[in-house]
């Protein structure tokens, strides 16, 4: 008795196994005759980046185009739209009231929109074919990481300067509060053909 209800249950086991293996062949089979589907990477969301296509503003194309990661946080596209773009109001509008934009390398400070927007329109008199290609950019939080080609020719110089630049964005309730800028004064200068001790004929 005992070894027919061995041989039962091990004749039931070797059925189930044999049903679910066809199963399993079956929907494998039709897995691959079903069209494939895009997933949307779990780091990325529409409210949070934009696509390297796309924009949020439509100057912002080449920044996004140029972007390393294939997807810029969306703050750090209509920064770069508003630096590259002609309004300094625009530039401004992106900051609270209280922000602030600190230029490490100048080095100068401007607090309140109506610095911000007077140190852009600085730097556009200065150096009006300055630019900035985003090579990188990220967001974790409120902070956001931007790396750029920054690039232009400045008053009197012999030569056009193109040296890397780091921006670190902090945030409050999606305005920029603090903007940092970080890049090498002393490149730009010898790119620039121009004296360590070189100064802007009007600084900021």
């Amino acid at each position: 008795m005992a070894t027919s209800r061995i041989r039962r249950s091990a004749a039931a086991i070797l059925t189930m196994t044999a049903v679910a293996t066809t199963v399993l062949v079956g929907q494998a089979v039709a897995d691959e005759d079903r069209p494939a589907t895009a997933t949307t990477p779990a780091t990325a969301t529409a409210t949070e980046t934009v696509p390297a296509s796309a924009s949020a503003h439509a100057s912002v194309d080449t920044a996004d185009a140029s972007a390393r990661s294939g997807r810029v946080p969306r703050i750090a596209a209509a920064w770069h739209s508003a630096w590259t773009g002609e309004d300094p109001n625009a530039l401004a509008d992106l900051f609270t009231k209280d922000g602030t934009l600190i230029d490490l390398s100048v080095p100068y400070t401007s607090h309140g929109r109506a610095e911000i927007a007077e140190f852009k329109a600085i730097t556009e008199r200065l150096i009006p074919d300055a630019d900035l290609e985003i090579t990188d950019a990220f967001r974790s939080g409120d902070r956001v990481v931007i790396r750029t080609d920054y690039s232009g020719t400045l008053p009197g110089a012999s030569k056009s300067f193109k040296v890397q630049m780091a921006t670190v964005l902090e945030l409050r309730h999606g305005k920029i509060a603090v903007n940092t800028d970080y890049y090498d004064r002393a490149t730009m200068l010898r790119q620039s053909g121009l004296p360590a001790d070189w100064r802007p004929p009007t600084q900021p």
